[in-house]
């Protein structure tokens, strides 16, 4: 009777061996649906790159003179796989290593490889299961740079963008998954992460993770009994093709809370798929999800034999926040949410399409969903142009998507504030980091360049650009338009939808322009104000200078480090304006025949004088962009004074800190070798100054 109670029922052995089998067929489907969405070349890489992680060989990618750990558990290659490594690699004779020890446990795929939403350019992100015991702080150094080394091969010679994750299985069997960093802040995400993981997860080799084989009503004390049977031996399945990472069964409450604010941050470049991952942690903290998650759904369906086309873990994730957008929210909010969803997916369908259908899964698929959203020809061919659409109008629809984000963080805020304080699992920390994350982005400040960029899913290049200054007579106040297009009409001729932004200098526009991303090397521009104003040859080649100085921002990945700060000035850009031409005396004479120091200071002096206004542009340490001018008499001392207090001597010493740009209405750049020099210096002087008077 003992001996008996010891085994599993037989209802539960053969529902493990049957579900492997369930999961097995279902992770070969997807990895046949990715291979058909990659270019051939992205095949034959997405093929290879597991024998590239399992040995270390010279002529293959990733290879280095050195022994660095490699090796998946389990692995083996099929003929597919090696017919791809002798069509790339035809002179190198593949060799097996006998005595390999195997580090990677298992290596996987997650997020929308494999689902409706992956496209040609969807990159492939490994995450490399492994456990930390098995390496040194050296081996891991090697066993990085070699994954660093493939990731450049197929970067530098394919442009495909690959990119390998490790974790320690134990960690992530515990939900913790790395130490909060720029792109992830631990303690925000916890299970909702793993959840995430086993939703999406396509098994590329080494071991299958056990809970997406385990019942799917496992609660933590059954998953740990079943888990138990199998290291005893007492299953029909082979212990060593397993790994625990962990059981999923519910969240806490008090995870959602963070979940939202990280989310709100990975809006900023990303809303439309932003919109579907609030609603998921939206109607996750109102609703039941007791083997209720989406991973649950995930596996439901492939356990009971749901066709595998109708099991798409990016759908299932629609669907399920579309009903509780119809639930709980406006038309409007649904429609919106219609609009991320399209548009995110990118797989465009035509308005014949619509009518007569189409043989291609992904737009038979969406057709249908089209269809039962009643949309017609006409929205359909205004979404299908969304990359031609204007600016503003890709803000508006950003603002809208923003709006809902804003609701749903509120009523998950709302919620959390009634929980005990003990069900939060989010830090102290990691709340005040992703706090200054969104102040960064949302917080109103002089001079300060809106970041409206963040708020659009897409490409912001505009092909022609025009800088108009309005000044109706000299007594007004002059005014700078940014509009789309080229155009020689009046402002009052130029439609407003087309007036991009309106600001009171040239220079505060540009720098609009180049943060937003609205201006790259093919746009073509044209500048219109009265003789006496910059040349079109000088804008241009600010704009350039701007734009490849200071790199847009992405908000969600600052350093911790540096939002635990108080904000500094990153980079420098300052415009000096002599005046058109330049006086020929600034250029004339060598600081180096100085005899003295009152010759020097004779020398600068002359001809710091000469210079009419001073605009500095500066990137923060906290993403921020500011755009000031001074003019008149003294504004370089003005300018050196205001910028002191957010100065670091780290920062400033770096050699890409300051970039100085003089007008001269040449093509050639308008170099003064001592300037540069003395703007440094000046600063470092006055910092020294300043920082000597506070100490006292």
């Amino acid at each position: 009777m003992k001996k008996a109670k010891e085994k599993l029922k037989k209802p539960d052995i053969e529902a493990l061996h049957d579900n492997r089998q369930s999961f097995l067929r279902f992770n070969r489907f997807k990895i046949h649906r990715n291979l058909v969405t990659l270019s051939e070349i992205d095949q034959t890489i997405f093929l290879i790159i597991p024998r590239l992680l399992h040995i270390h060989q010279e002529g293959l990618p990733g290879y280095f003179e050195g022994d660095p750990p490699c090796g998946i558990h389990n692995f083996t290659l099929d003929q597919e796989a090696q017919y791809a490594l002798e069509k790339m690699f035809p002179n190198v004779i593949l060799r097996r290593n006998v005595n390999l020890n195997p580090v990677i446990h298992t290596a996987l795929l997650m997020g929308s490889v494999g689902s409706i939403a992956q496209t040609k350019k969807s990159d492939l992100d490994y995450t490399l299961l492994i456990d930390k015991s098995d390496f040194t702080e050296e081996s891991m150094k090697l066993f990085q740079k070699k994954l660093n080394l493939i990731e450049t091969w197929t970067w530098d010679n394919y442009s495909l963008e690959t990119h390998f994750f490790i974790n320690d299985s134990e960690e992530v069997k515990n939900n913790i998954f790395g130490e909060s960093d720029s792109e992830s802040t631990g303690s925000a995400l916890a299970k909702l992460l793993k959840e995430e993981m086993y939703r999406t997860m396509i098994i590329v080799a080494g071991k299958i993770p056990f809970w997406l084989i385990s019942p799917v009503d496992s609660d933590d004390d059954k998953y740990d009994e079943l888990y138990q049977k199998l290291q005893n031996g007492d299953t029909l399945l082979k212990q060593e093709e397993f790994i625990d990472m962990g059981n999923v069964d519910d969240i806490s409450q008090g995870e959602y809370f963070g979940g939202a604010v990280w989310a709100l941050i990975k809006s900023f470049k990303s809303p439309f798929k932003t919109l579907m991952k609030m609603g998921v942690l939206e109607e996750y903290m109102f609703r039941d999800t007791k083997f209720n998650l989406l991973c649950h759904q995930v596996k439901d369906k492939y356990f009971n034999d749901v066709p595998y086309l109708d099991i798409d873990p990016y759908l299932v994730m629609f669907e399920r926040v579309q009903q509780f957008f119809k639930e709980t929210k406006d038309e409007e909010s649904v429609d919106a949410l219609r609009h991320a969803f399209y548009l995110k997916v990118g797989t465009q369908i035509e308005p014949d399409e619509l009518e007569k259908g189409s043989k291609i899964w992904r737009k038979n698929t969406l057709i249908n969903m089209l269809k039962e959203w009643g949309w017609d020809a006409k929205k359909l061919e205004r979404l299908n142009d969304y990359s031609n659409w204007q600016m503003m109008h890709k803000v508006d629809l950003g603002n809208r998507i923003n709006k809902i984000l804003m609701a749903s963080y509120k009523n998950i805020s709302e919620k959390n504030k009634t929980l005990d304080p003990s069900e939060s699992l989010i830090t102290e920390k990691d709340t005040h980091l992703l706090g200054r994350k969104l102040f960064s982005f949302y917080r109103t400040a002089p001079n300060k360049v809106d970041n409206l960029g963040a708020l659009v899913d897409g490409k912001t290049a505009e092909t022609e650009l025009t800088f108009l200054l309005e000044q109706k007579t000299s007594r007004d106040k002059a005014t700078w338009y940014l509009i789309r297009g080229k155009t020689r009409e009046s402002l009052d001729q130029i439609k407003d939808d087309d007036i991009i932004k309106k600001s009171k200098t040239l220079t505060f526009l540009m720098a609009f322009t180049v943060f937003n991303n609205l201006y790259n090397e093919d746009t073509k521009i044209i500048l219109r104000a009265d003789e006496g104003a910059m040349k079109d040859s000088d804008l241009a080649v600010l704009l350039d200078q701007i734009r490849q100085f200071i790199a847009s921002t992405n908000i969600a990945a600052l350093s911790n480090e540096d939002l635990l700060d108080d904000a500094k000035v990153n980079q420098l850009f300052m415009l000096i304006d002599f005046g058109t031409p330049p006086p020929p005396e600034i250029t004339m004479g060598n600081i180096k025949d100085c005899k003295n120091s009152e010759e020097l200071n004779k020398f600068i002096s002359g001809r710091i004088e000469r210079i009419k206004s001073i605009t500095t542009t500066y990137l923060t340490s906290w993403g921020e962009l500011f755009c000031k001018t001074y003019a008149g008499l003294n504004c370089m001392g003005r300018c050196i004074g205001e910028l002191t207090p957010q100065l670091s001597p780290e920062k400033v010493n770096k050699d890409d800190f300051l970039k100085v740009y003089i007008p001269s209405g040449r093509k050639e750049l308008l170099q003064i070798d001592w300037l540069n020099n003395y703007i440094i210096r000046s600063l470092l002087i006055k910092y020294k100054a300043k920082s000597k008077k506070v100490a006292s």
